[in-house]
């Protein structure tokens, strides 16, 4: 598994910024009334596509498991002037914070590397208010391609869609829809490999 803590302070490269881009403008599509709404981003990382949506809700926390990103995220904030509280370091599938109750979810590239898929999309259910949106952006199924530079990799190489709609379904979700909105590639033992990502929108 990528380290992440290791990873933090040099993982804004232009690759990722472009693409979290694209990602946070999808997002954006599937917000309605977002500055009356708190959102939450789940696995923010350094705060690539959060930042892109922060003046587009009333509330918007950052969370992550790792305390690297987390602190590369409260730079981020300071150099906005806002208050570093709303970054969040905690382990959400053991720790889940009782005190946020959310309008919106979103993750990008995230829910892959959960192997309890289930169990974290009821964290996602309980913790939303009613009527509260999840927003998923992640892989599509692929080859192993996507983390092919790291052998201890053991999440899941992407979703089909028609698969994790069923299983967020399952979760209490309801008016589920997903579809691709992204292609790109990443260089994967030496090869520029192409991948796609989809977003998944769903209602408590």
């Amino acid at each position: 598994m990528e380290n992440f803590n290791i990873m933090a302070k040099d993982y804004d490269t232009k690759r990722r910024i472009d693409r979290a881009s694209v990602v946070s403008e999808e997002i954006r599509l599937h917000v309605v009334d977002g500055k009356i709404k708190s959102a939450l981003e789940y696995g923010c990382g350094t705060g690539l596509v959060g930042m892109n949506l922060i003046k587009d809700f009333k509330t918007l926390f950052f969370m992550d498991s790792s305390i690297n990103m987390i602190e590369q995220v409260k730079q981020k904030l300071n150099v906005l002037n806002k208050p570093t509280d709303t970054a969040i370091c905690c382990d959400f599938i053991e720790n889940t914070p009782k005190y946020i109750k959310i309008d919106y979810i979103f993750s990008s590239l995230v829910i892959h590397h959960i192997k309890d898929t289930e169990n974290i999309l009821s964290r996602f259910f309980n913790m939303l208010h009613d009527e509260g949106k999840l927003l998923i952006v992640d892989l599509n199924t692929d080859d192993g391609s996507f983390h092919a530079n790291h052998s201890d990799f053991n999440g899941y190489n992407g979703f089909e869609q028609s698969t994790l709609v069923k299983v967020v379904e399952k979760a209490g979700f309801k008016n589920v829809n997903s579809k691709t909105f992204y292609h790109g590639s990443k260089v994967a033992n030496g090869n520029d490999k192409p991948y796609s990502l989809f977003i998944l929108d769903a209602m408590k």
